[in-house]
């Protein structure tokens, strides 16, 4: 594979909102040097799909709990997080304590990962003035103020996360808690009880889309978005890996492994994506396409399980480099 089949030419930008609103944050710090390919891959973010199992609604994609994957996220890239995690209703002293970390990491330089600023998605809150008490914040839809008022009315309190300080993590150590990341969200071990097993994820998640496709249940507006997002993950899932394969020079055996595994399981990624674009053709976003269709539903159906068949065959790969990675994860091999 050498990433020329993907369609995707613009590696700047994302239709996840999260991992879009960790890089943001961590541009700010010493770990600069992770482009937004590497933030997808090592969070984990390129590998998740998330499934409503009644339907296809615009919810799925960002429905996880939040401060966890975030907290877990900015472990992978070498972060002590900083997590706000109050009750719901929020309490008045609970409010102030998140007005405040939000605060002091701005002061620090570093943007705050808030949700629902603007709309239901992940974005950044980057300012701030007391005597106004506004946030200067952007998400995917606008960059503007958000009164305290506002904040404390929204969701986006209770995912409230700052980039805290940096740990000596080395490539190899990113890399092996990245795959465990990847491969317990493929195999449903991934904590979801915030939810109460509303949704389905990892590779179940194929199957309850195409039950729902069976049904013609699907929203249309839900299912174009749904494919966009998991979709455009997939294409830097494959670029994330291909890049592996250059990045990690061979010097030693457990660089010549990744590179060796990764490109295998880039081979996969590569095919998982290319199902899953085309079925974005079938449903472009915002209202394009008709899940109800037939003619739509049975190519749809055909394209999700040639999808899943070829990840599954991706996650054996990344399942052979974990066991690699620990088998011969010792100082020795790494100087």
């Amino acid at each position: 594979m050498n990433g020329q089949k993907l369609k995707k030419e613009n590696w700047t930008e994302t239709w996840t909102s999260a991992a879009a609103a960790v890089h943001g944050s961590i541009k700010y710090t010493d770990k600069n040097y992770l482009d937004l390919v590497d933030v997808m891959g090592l969070t984990g973010h390129a590998f998740r799909i998330n499934i409503d199992k009644k339907e296809i609604n615009v919810a799925g994609p960002t429905s996880f709990p939040g401060g966890y994957l975030l907290r877990k996220n900015l472990t992978n890239l070498g972060f002590i997080s900083n997590l706000a995690d109050p009750t719901v209703p929020v309490p008045p002293d609970k409010l102030e304590q998140t007005i405040a970390l939000i605060q002091e990491s701005i002061d620090r330089g570093i943007p705050a990962i808030v949700f629902d600023l603007f709309i239901p998605e992940f974005g950044l809150i980057y300012g701030y003035d007391d005597e106004e008490k506004v946030f200067h914040a952007k998400d995917s839809s606008k960059d503007g103020v958000v009164s305290y008022e506002e904040f404390a009315d929204a969701r986006g309190v209770l995912y409230t996360t700052t980039v805290g300080e940096s740990l000596p993590h080395s490539k190899y150590e990113m890399l092996r808690m990245a795959l465990e990341t990847i491969l317990d969200h493929a195999h449903g071990r991934e904590w979801q009880a915030v939810f109460k097993g509303k949704y389905d994820i990892g590779l179940k998640a194929y199957d309850t889309w195409i039950k729902v496709m069976e049904k013609r249940c699907g929203d249309a507006n839900g299912n174009s978005y749904n494919i966009q997002v998991v979709s455009d993950a997939r294409e830097f899932a494959a670029k994330f890996l291909h890049n592996l394969t250059i990045k990690w020079d061979g010097t030693n055996i457990v660089e010549r492994g990744v590179r060796k595994f990764a490109g295998e399981a880039a081979k996969h990624y590569e095919e998982v994506a290319s199902y899953l674009v085309e079925m974005r053709e079938l449903f472009p976003f915002p209202h394009g396409g008709d899940p109800s269709s037939k003619e739509n539903a049975e190519r749809s159906i055909e394209l999700l399980k040639r999808a899943k068949e070829a990840e599954k065959k991706g996650i054996k790969q990344l399942e052979i480099l974990l066991d690699f990675m620990k088998n011969y994860y010792a100082e020795k091999w790494v100087n």
